[in-house]
């Protein structure tokens, strides 16, 4: 590869590439952490769903 053209990409996408590159070395690092965090997460999101669901039929049915 030309020289020049790796420097042009290395220059545009340094920041992409960085981030990247520690995201996968969090991701590899704390896997099973992350894993139990992003599933209570997603149970929460489902609970509170369900919560606004209900309250907005319980509001429905009582108009």
């Amino acid at each position: 590869m030309n020289k020049n053209l790796a420097r042009l990409l290395w220059q545009q996408y340094r920041g992409h590439l960085l981030g990247f590159a520690a995201g996968v070395l969090v991701g590899v690092m704390f896997a099973d952490w992350l894993r139990g965090i992003v599933t209570a997460l997603f149970v929460l999101l489902v609970l509170l769903a369900l919560y606004f669901v209900w309250v907005y039929f319980d509001k429905l049915k009582k108009q």
